[in-house]
């Protein structure tokens, strides 16, 4: 599956909650979340294809899952 350039921050934070993370905060544009190890933060409404490769790397969860 090819990864699109852009992806919708909230579609990351609905998984990203699935899978056990809370919002921390959020402040305008921003949203903070957490696991208690890992911080995340999410730029919505659009984030680019680099910090969503990081966020993948961060968490080890898969592209196919967010997608």
């Amino acid at each position: 599956m090819k990864t699109p350039k852009i992806i919708r921050g909230e579609q990351i934070i609905k998984v990203l909650v699935k899978k056990g993370y809370y919002i921390k905060s959020r402040g305008g544009s921003h949203v903070s979340l957490s696991n208690g190890k890992i911080h995340i933060t999410i730029v919505l409404p659009i984030t680019t294809i680099g910090v969503f490769k990081k966020i993948c790397r961060l968490t080890g969860i898969s592209k196919e899952e967010f997608l």
